[in-house]
């Protein structure tokens, strides 16, 4: 069992194939973050992304160096780096995309209305962790650690206004906690 996982019962099975993380994790965000995103009309995006447009070398800039970054920790912790690695880091990157487009961008608004500012935020970040606990089957402490991450970066979104930073700090915490895909090899023979 992963680090992150808790226990399975006999009546389920454990979050183990990268299939399973896109089936049960990724649509679900990503399908989150496409409702939230029409509920919105998009306009929130825009504004959110000016540093990004602005400033578009130093983004690219950013995300080369996070990936050399990425590979170095990978060949120092001799972890065997194949092409599906290439494409858990894709992936890691979308979750990024579609989760701060929904629990840190959205989400907060439509609470907001309804609850205020403070609480929506608060309310966002905790179905966050909630839905952790679910998709990926992630042990509590984990999950309480992903929704008091969701906070601070809903703090620094507020702060900056700069969404691209936002996900550039989330992919390098995703990688970190998660480096490789569920089923992948340990280590290089």
């Amino acid at each position: 069992m992963g680090r992150l996982q808790r226990d399975h019962s006999p009546n389920t099975t454990p979050v183990s194939t990268f299939a399973q993380v896109l089936y049960r994790h990724g649509a679900l965000m990503g399908s989150a973050a496409l409702v939230l995103l029409v509920v919105q009309g998009g306009t929130a995006l825009d504004g959110s992304l000016t540093a990004v447009w602005q400033r578009s070398e130093m983004f690219l800039l950013a995300m080369l160096v996070i990936l050399a970054a990425f590979v170095g920790y990978l060949k120092w912790r001799e972890y065997t780096f194949a092409g599906r690695q290439w494409l858990w880091i894709g992936y890691l990157l979308y979750i990024s995309v579609v989760e701060e487009i929904a629990f840190r961008l959205y989400l907060p608004v439509v609470l907001e209305s309804q609850i205020g500012w403070v609480a929506g935020v608060l309310l966002s970040n905790l179905i966050f962790g909630v839905i952790h606990y679910y998709t990926l089957r992630w042990k509590f402490s984990h999950c309480v650690v992903a929704a008091l991450g969701g906070i601070g970066l809903s703090r620094l979104l507020a702060q900056s206004g700069d969404l691209g930073l936002i996900i550039l700090v989330h992919f390098v915490a995703t990688f970190l906690n998660t480096p490789r895909p569920p089923d992948a090899p340990a280590r290089m023979n």
